[in-house]
């Protein structure tokens, strides 16, 4: 860090004095240890410290005065923080400066000590000089803390000189450096850079509304954590943020042919970032997405993003091949168990999968991204469904023809997938019901009825709270799904329509205003009907009278009172006709009460009678009929979808 900081103070005298940091030279001499090593003629033998010198604007007033402040104001406008100076006395134990600067026209010399005890010693000292401007620093005495981790291949540490000044070498705007140490041959870092380094950048041009940006892709073996990319303006990085924010699709680990592992870092670079940058260099304006129209001129940061993605997406084809089949074959396991999803592994949303879906994701986490690329589908679809809309007056029939054609495509793909979700909602409630009819408590007793009632309707609400996937009364009769109003566990007179009535409390009461429960058409059965469903806990054997009674007492109520509509409108309960079921296990004292006054089924599950004037009549139906049916009219719909369990 001693060395990066004096490096980077170089290039900054330098920019001051030319106007960029590229215009003139910075030469770094490593210094051997002055031990026995050394006096036998081993000079690499260790490192005691390093001289590095430059030919910008030198040790001014200002500079100097800068120099010796913490955390001085001067650098902001580079992006320093005006600390990393202080790297030196806590690596080193001597800090030496000779410079020479320009003032007034003529040239000046300084020179001084930097310490703790003594801070700037000499500094205020100058006189006159030949010498053209630059500074050379000086640094001895390495302490034995940070001796064993400096690099003695001086290769080595040209190379980490290039990876921390990356941004500049890539942006061109770095001097020319060189690097020298006793027994060993000069390196030249720019050479160096476009040799080993420079090849393994991918470079690649995108348009931003008229702005053209350019990145540049780097494939880093340097152990670092993660994959970042920085926006740079005029040679320098602005911001830096991490690449998976840009592209969730980047695994956290790449590797290549070798199976080494690499991190990639990118660089972007434009007029556009280097004219909106701010003073400090820490911020890029864009437009507001609050008030376009005031920032017409800035890039929409959304627009930018966008471009970005597109344009690194193409550079990272070959680094992205692995990780996308992997995800690929992921999602086609996961389909397997839920075919919800398969509409999206049509070839057409395979790079909707690439781009949305991270690579690694626990089941959970893979269906809740699925589930939002499906929405991202159809909220596409209903766009598209009303601009499709608004161009028939505008297209010719062929064309409108067309466009038709393929969002009916679309259409049939996600409509196929909302009903493969549905029957996958079907077959879960039936195992949900089948394992709690399975479960005997720790008491040997089964759950109460009120568990199996909340899974085929929610307790003390009406249809008008709850939506239509919350309710599953398809498990008694597909028919119920198609009511008028719909409550559950409400008193009969707090039910619009019938107030007259008194305040027991069905299960559930269903209404069917001029809407009959059956085939006939409504004109041809004026009226409506009612359904009543109540529950009994599975396994009780208790029954002294029949249980279905109140469901008819229910239905007596309704016939005897003033009933209306939910407009308000007085129903003739002449016309109306009613429905009843009773869902309880079949055990002997329920049989003994309904024995010879009830019809059995021809599966012997259920029973069920009519009503005296044959408006209505009440079924008996057993769990295991409930299910059991419910799975036979099922069936097919779980066998296309490979739900089907034997």
């Amino acid at each position: 860090m001693p060395l990066f900081e004096a490096i980077s103070n170089s290039m900054d005298a330098i920019e001051e004095k030319h106007g960029n940091s590229a215009g003139g030279s910075i030469r770094i001499r490593l210094l051997g240890s002055d031990d026995l090593f050394s006096r036998a003629g081993d000079q690499a033998a260790s490192i005691d410290g390093f001289e590095i010198s430059d030919d910008g604007v030198g040790f001014t007033d200002s500079n100097t005065a800068s120099f010796g402040e913490a955390y001085t104001l001067s650098k902001v406008k580079v992006g320093g923080k005006g600390v990393g100076r202080f790297t030196f006395l806590k690596v080193f134990a001597t800090c030496e400066v000779c410079s020479v600067f320009e003032k007034d026209g003529k040239h000046f010399s300084r020179n001084f000590g930097f310490s703790i005890a003594k801070e700037l010693h000499g500094a205020d000292v100058t006189k006159l000089s030949d010498a053209p401007t630059g500074t050379t620093l000086t640094v001895r005495g390495l302490t034995d803390r940070y001796r064993g981790a400096w690099p003695l291949d001086p290769e080595i540490l040209a190379k980490r000189i290039i990876a921390h000044f990356l941004i500049r070498f890539a942006a061109r705007l770095c001097p020319p450096i060189s690097l020298e140490y006793p027994g060993h041959a000069s390196v030249d870092l720019k050479s160096l850079f476009q040799s080993s380094v420079q090849p393994h950048i991918e470079e690649k041009f995108f348009d931003v509304v008229g702005h053209v940006f350019a990145l540049q892709a780097y494939r880093h073996r340097d152990g670092r954590a993660r994959h970042d990319y920085h926006l740079c303006a005029n040679g320098r990085e602005v911001t830096a943020a991490k690449l998976r924010d840009m592209l969730p699709e980047l695994p956290d680990r790449l590797v290549d042919e070798n199976q080494e592992a690499y991190t990639l870092i990118v660089l972007i670079t434009g007029e556009y970032l280097d004219a909106n940058a701010n003073q400090e260099r820490t911020q890029i304006a864009f437009q507001s997405e609050d008030e376009p129209e005031l920032e017409a001129s800035l890039v929409s940061r959304r627009d930018f993003n966008k471009a970005l993605a597109d344009a690194l997406r193409s550079v990272l084809t070959a680094d992205l091949k692995t990780t996308n089949e992997e995800k690929i074959a992921q999602v086609e396991r996961f389909v397997e168990q839920a075919p919800e999803y398969r509409v999206l592994t049509n070839e057409r949303y395979r790079s909707l999968l690439e781009q949305r879906v991270q690579p690694g994701l626990k089941d959970e986490q893979l269906d809740e991204a699925l589930l939002h690329i499906r929405r991202e589908i159809e909220d596409g679809m209903r766009k598209e469904e009303r601009h499709v809309a608004a161009l028939i007056e505008k297209e010719s029939f062929d064309q409108y023809q067309e466009r038709i054609k393929t969002l009916m495509e679309q259409m049939n793909d996600v409509g196929k997938a909302k009903l493969a979700d549905y029957v996958a909602h079907r077959r879960t409630i039936l195992d949900l019901i089948d394992q709690s009819l399975k479960r005997v408590q720790a008491d040997s007793k089964y759950p109460f009825e009120k568990v199996l009632h909340k899974m085929i309707f929610p307790m003390g609400v009406s249809s008008k709270d709850v939506f239509l996937d919350q309710q599953n009364l398809w498990l008694i009769d597909e028919r119920l799904c198609f009511h008028t109003l719909l409550v559950s566990d409400k008193k009969l007179n707090k039910v619009v329509g019938l107030e007259a009535t008194s305040g027991k409390e069905p299960d559930i009461l269903a209404f069917f205003y001029d809407t009959p429960i059956g085939v006939a058409e409504p004109n041809n059965l004026p009226g409506g009907g009612v359904v009543i469903v109540e529950f009994k806990r599975p396994g009780r054997d208790d029954y002294d009278k029949d249980p279905a009674d109140q469901i008819i007492q229910r239905f007596v109520e309704i016939d005897q009172g003033d009933v209306t509509d939910i407009d308000g409108r007085p129903v003739n309960p002449a016309h109306l006709r009613y429905t009843g079921y009773l869902i309880a296990d079949l055990m002997p004292s329920l049989r003994k009460q309904v024995s010879m006054r009830y019809h059995r089924t021809a599966d012997n599950e259920g029973f069920f009678v009519t009503l005296p004037e044959g408006n209505g009549y009440v079924e008996i139906i057993s769990y295991d009929k409930l299910v059991g049916d419910a799975k036979r009219r099922n069936r097919m719909l779980f066998e296309k979808l490979g739900l089907h369990k034997r």
